[in-house]
């Protein structure tokens, strides 16, 4: 099981039970406490594109069904009659987020928030849903949510995960070590402590002044800088030490080129423009992509390249010697995550060796 997935479902559980019982007692509540007890977990699964091991291959969810849609409906007419419910507010942009309508739960979150700005839940859902409709990217924006969510609860696991990655994200491998092990301090099941000692291991060592090997270098680069940036910076220094490159600089020879093409019985699938989603991973689908676009159809029939630039997360990038699993997917959904319909091809491509290369689409995803 996805270890990233069981550590959401873990928190899901917890804030379920947390929010869930209190108003279940109350029996003018109890529509809005069936809701959170339901989405509160089903939002598990809308933490997949993001900061995950990223199998892309998830199992179905109960998120479309016409009971968890009725339960929605019943809770917007609630929130129409009391629109200042934040706990009402919080538990939409969960189902919203469960339902992968991100915008609608960007929309709930803020109003929760600006109801209550001093809500830890508020902010951590807003960066969340900002996050995931940013391709799983922590935008500068999102990265504050997640500080003023730690501020505000310095002890919340959830606030310390997330806070976390945005620190990863920006170079401050340090202040996220810290914050991993704050986490893992608080003794969470095993399968979460060993997904927390995956995670600060990939921060590799800690130097004489704190800081992790791989972001020595670029601390006071990234200081200020947004966590895009930084990102990408931390994912150069990563590549470039894996590659026998100086440290905080890319390896130029680490990168991905394909010509997308796809298979003349699919083209009449495509009725007009829809996302594509072009990604490298490791060989068996383990980890997150190592470099990762979001493109659309009209990139089918040009070149696209892959490099350094495009990792996901700091320290997973592509390493020249190393061969990778390339993917082109058309995503009707238009999310990362797979549906059926959706159109995809694969090839395997040996990164640093292998020159332009031709990546048909001519599969159709069931």
């Amino acid at each position: 099981m996805n270890i990233f997935l069981l550590v959401a479902a873990v928190m899901a559980a917890l804030a379920a039970a947390a929010v869930a019982v209190p108003l279940l007692r109350d029996r003018q509540s109890r529509v809005i406490g069936a809701v959170a007890a339901v989405f509160v977990v089903g939002a598990a699964a809308g933490l997949y594109p993001l900061w995950s091991n990223w199998n892309w291959h998830p199992p179905a969810t109960m998120a479309q069904s016409p009971d968890v849609l009725a339960m929605v409906a019943k809770l917007e007419a609630h929130l129409r009659d009391e629109p200042n419910d934040v706990t009402g507010w919080l538990m939409l942009g969960r189902s919203d987020i469960a339902l992968e309508k991100l915008d609608e739960a960007i929309v709930a979150y803020d109003h929760a928030h600006r109801l209550d700005a001093n809500n830890p839940d508020a902010a951590l859902g807003l960066g969340e849903a900002m996050s995931l409709r940013a391709g799983g990217n922590i935008t500068p924006p999102a990265a504050a949510l997640f500080e003023q969510a730690l501020k505000l609860a310095p002890s919340n696991p959830k606030a310390l995960l997330y806070s976390g990655f945005a620190a990863a994200a920006r170079g401050d491998n340090a202040v996220a070590r810290a914050r991993w092990q704050a986490l893992k301090d608080m003794h969470p099941p095993e399968q979460v402590e060993k997904m927390l000692d995956e995670r600060i291991a990939e921060l590799g060592p800690e130097t004489p002044g704190g800081a992790s090997a791989g972001a020595a270098g670029m601390m006071g680069a990234a200081a200020g800088a947004g966590p895009g940036a930084a990102a990408g910076a931390g994912a150069a220094g990563a590549g470039g030490a894996g590659a026998g490159g100086a440290a905080g600089a890319p390896d130029p020879a680490a990168q991905v080129t394909v010509n997308i093409r796809i298979a003349p019985a699919l083209k009449s699938h495509l009725t007009g423009e829809a996302p594509l989603f072009v990604f490298a991973r490791e060989p068996g689908g383990r980890g997150p992509p190592l470099a990762a676009k979001r493109l659309t159809s009209a990139a089918i029939g040009t070149q696209i390249h892959l490099s350094a630039g495009d990792s996901m997360i700091p320290g997973r990038v592509l390493v020249s010697g190393h061969p990778v699993s390339i993917t082109a997917r058309v995503s009707f959904s238009g999310q990362p995550l797979p549906a059926a319909g959706d159109l995809y091809g694969e090839l395997t491509y040996d990164v640093g060796k292998d020159g332009a290369r031709d990546l048909v689409i001519d599969k159709v995803a069931e």
